[in-house]
């Protein structure tokens, strides 16, 4: 099973090597394999991580739902969407979003927001992205 707490160790301590703060991200690309198990890790440890000391809500997506699931090819495919994404300035939509799983709270609370249209964002043409 997935660990929400490893993932959420390991983008820790990448953010303070590099020393960067997770809250000046503006968008994660996550994994989201729209899975029961596999979302609620995934989406709790980005939101103990990035949502600290925000002003704002942290955007979210995954390609996954423009495109499936291209498997050993999904960490590419996330990559080109968001290179695509800060080239534009625009993240595209999350397709199919409609309800906010209610085991991520972060998703109900408002410190996450599902992209779920496509949304201009002139932080992603001038920061480096974070993706899982």
């Amino acid at each position: 099973f997935p660990s929400g707490d490893m993932q959420r160790r390991l983008a820790e301590e990448t953010f303070a090597e590099a020393k960067l703060r997770p809250a000046d991200v503006a968008y994660v690309e996550a994994h989201g394999t729209g899975t029961k198990v596999g979302d609620p890790q995934e989406v709790n440890a980005i939101a103990e991580l990035f949502c600290k000391g925000r002003k704002g809500p942290l955007l979210l997506g995954s390609v996954k739902s423009n495109m499936g699931h291209s498997e050993p090819a999904s960490g590419l495919c996330s990559v080109a969407k968001v290179v695509v994404a800060m080239e534009r300035g625009i993240i595209p939509a999350n397709l199919h979003y409609k309800n906010a799983n209610p085991d991520i709270p972060a998703l109900s609370d408002g410190r996450i927001k599902v992209v779920d249209r496509n949304t201009p964002n002139e932080l992603m043409a001038t920061r480096p992205p974070s993706h899982g």
